[in-house]
């Protein structure tokens, strides 16, 4: 988990320093007005760099269509100073908006420029931000060289905060390469620094990346600790960028602390804080993580929502690793919507991807080792020219050269083979997932085809057993009326009969309504319940009834089809048995939530009974016996004042 952890790379290492009365939006309205009373295209041209640079802070979109109209400007008054610097400005516009490679096109153009001029400052400034850049397309050797170019210059001219700062991100690349300790030394000698020149804003970059050091080495307190207080640094100053990178990773620790909850509160505000910060790559990563949490709470439509968010940025940028994280989430997504085809769709995008990915590194892999080899060759071919001259030299060389090689191409077998194990296992983890994939798949369909019988069932009960009871019910309404010499008795007895078989329609529908649903909520509960006591007040109308639930139970809580019956069952035969036996006035039920469980009470005023004297009979055992079957307990206490019967239902 620790190396997912973003890291702050500092980019901007000249006036991004340089603190301001203003924010950026005042300036920009400012150079607005300026830009409108402007009458000389220099003028002009310098207030639309400026407009492209303060628009970098705050709207990307805005950024890009004045940083075209600075170097049209630019090129317009043929100024190569001006050119440089809006080929240089817009290269960090798309740097923002995660597009690299047109951000390093840019830098180079510019660079190309800069040197002509002997611009070292300006050279300086396009090295440190190059370096940023390849380090964000994880080309490692590439940013080292261009951040070690910038770090000697701001030594030699003795400026030690940019010093500092292109140390921080050395200490980067050395955690990338898994140099933990050397990235941690940088990291400590930064921290030190910014706290005695008070750089706020430094500090709370330089924590973020401290606390990524200590996750990976395992020292998660201090980690937590470290960026809590960046975290409190950084609102002190309103510094977005950090606020959102110190609670992206906040939220990455307690998902791995399986503290799920407070991983969606740190990603919630990492994502509100970045939305302000412009940095479109970095907000799209929060919000793939978020998604990742909803799927694991079980919040598929709202992953979902945030996985269709995204989904175009990483296409069109072409980020193949967050885009097989975001194919991996869709395939949990669209298996929990019982919907196999775009789960088994979106495993085979995942698998197709991941052999692309490994197959590019290994691509890369060889072509850097090819160009080391070819370097050397044509170094061996200058060391034998100049062998001619000495020949004792000259077998000294040749002997070097025979080892340099030897080891170069050793070293080459061992990383393909390295790689051609590694994407060995890669293959064996996408087949487990593919199994994992079809057990879930079949679970699914089971539980379809279990849900379908039961269906069947309540239907063929409602069609069959139904009607039957109701022709029994006619029939005895018939009789009754058809034979009026019917002894009183005997009518009675029919009228029982009618009863009772009306009743056994009413559980009946009882059982189809609890065996229709694949889960039962309070809320549902609650409706049915309060339709039983309305009956229950036609048949008593002595009997005062009260239902209440208590605000602290979440009417959404679900129950089994099984659980939510047995629930309803016991409340019905205790209201029941205190209508039959207890002769009360008044008949209560309350639902409340207490320490993790759900409490059920039925209670009445009635006469009660004696439970030691009195033989439990089929009604209380059946309570306590569907009390058992959902893990819960019932409890029965009886006075001559009336009775209580108390249900815990485990949460």
């Amino acid at each position: 988990m620790a190396q997912k952890s973003f890291f702050i790379l500092y980019i901007f290492c000249l006036l991004f320093f340089v603190s301001t009365s203003q924010n950026p939006v005042q300036i920009i309205d400012s150079l607005k007005i300026q830009l409108n009373k402007a009458t000389k295209d220099i003028d002009r041209a310098k207030i639309i760099a400026d407009l492209t640079w303060y628009y970098s802070m705050v709207n990307t979109d805005s950024a890009y269509v004045y940083g075209k109209k600075s170097i049209y400007s630019a090129k317009k008054i043929g100024d190569s100073t001006l050119i440089a610097q809006a080929l240089s400005d817009f290269a960090v516009v798309n740097y923002s908006k995660g597009d690299l490679k047109t951000a390093l096109d840019y830098y180079k153009k510019s660079l190309l420029i800069r040197e002509k001029q002997r611009d070292s400052i300006g050279i300086a400034s396009l090295h440190y931000k190059m370096g940023t850049a390849y380090h964000k397309k994880t080309q490692l050797d590439s940013a080292m060289i261009y951040y070690l170019k910038a770090l000697k210059f701001y030594e030699d001219t003795g400026n030690e905060v940019l010093a500092n700062s292109a140390e921080s991100n050395i200490g980067a690349l050395h955690f990338n390469q898994k140099n933990y300790n050397e990235a941690l030394r940088f990291f400590n000698k930064n921290i030190i620094f910014f706290r005695k020149t008070d750089q706020s804003k430094l500090l709370g970059n330089a924590l973020v990346n401290k606390a990524s050091i200590q996750l990976v080495m395992k020292d998660t307190l201090e980690a937590v600790k470290t960026l809590k207080e960046s975290i409190k640094i950084s609102e002190a100053i309103n510094n977005v960028e950090t606020l959102g990178a110190s609670y992206n990773n906040l939220g990455e620790v307690f998902m791995a602390q399986n503290k799920i909850e407070q991983a969606k509160d740190a990603l919630s505000k990492s994502i509100q804080y970045r939305s302000n910060s412009n940095m479109d790559a970095d907000l799209t990563s929060s919000k793939l993580t978020l998604a990742g949490i909803h799927n694991t709470l079980g919040e598929y439509k709202k992953a979902r929502l945030l996985l269709d968010e995204i989904r175009p940025f990483y296409k069109r940028e072409g980020i193949k690793e967050k885009l097989s994280t975001l194919y991996l989430q869709y395939i949990t997504v669209f298996a929990s919507e019982k919907r196999p085809d775009s789960a088994r769709y979106y495993s085979a995008k995942y698998a197709e991807l991941q052999e692309e990915i490994v197959g590019e590194k290994a691509l890369n892999i060889t072509n850097e080792l090819g160009a080391k080899y070819e370097s050397e060759k044509k170094q061996n071919e200058i060391l034998k020219q100049r062998a001619q001259l000495a020949e004792k030299d000259l077998e000294v060389r040749r002997k070097n050269t025979f080892i340099f090689g030897s080891l170069g191409f050793a070293m080459l077998l061992g990383l393909l083979g390295y790689l051609l194990y590694n994407q060995q296992k890669l293959k064996n983890r996408q087949l487990q997932k593919e199994g994992e994939l079809k057990t879930a798949l079949a679970q699914i369909e089971t539980q379809n085809k279990l849900q379908e019988q039961r269906l069947r069932i309540s239907r063929d009960l409602h069609d069959n057993i139904g009607a039957q009871l109701t022709f029994i019910i006619s029939s005895i309404d018939n009789l009754k009326y058809g034979f009026t010499d019917i002894s009183e008795k005997l009518g009675d007895k029919l009228t029982s009969i009618s009863n009772f078989t009306s009743q056994t329609i009413y559980e009946l529908r009882d059982t189809i309504w609890a065996m229709n649903k694949e889960n039962i909520t309070f809320e549902d509960l609650q409706a049915r319940i309060a339709n039983f006591i309305e009956q229950a007040k036609n048949a008593s109308e002595r009997t005062e009834f009260s239902f209440t639930i208590d605000e602290t139970v979440n009417e959404t809580h679900v129950f089994s089809s099984v659980e939510g019956m047995n629930i309803y069952r016991i409340i019905q035969e205790a209201v029941n048995n205190a209508l039959k036996y207890a002769s009360a006035d008044e008949i209560e039920v309350n639902i409340l939530k207490e320490e993790g469980e759900y409490f059920i009470e039925i209670a009445d005023n009635g006469v009660g009974f004696d439970q030691a004297s009195i033989e439990m009979g089929n009604g209380l055992n059946n309570m306590k016996k569907r009390a058992r079957e959902i893990g819960g307990k019932l409890q029965i206490k009886s006075s001559n004042h009336g009775t209580r019967i108390l249900l815990r239902v485990p949460k």
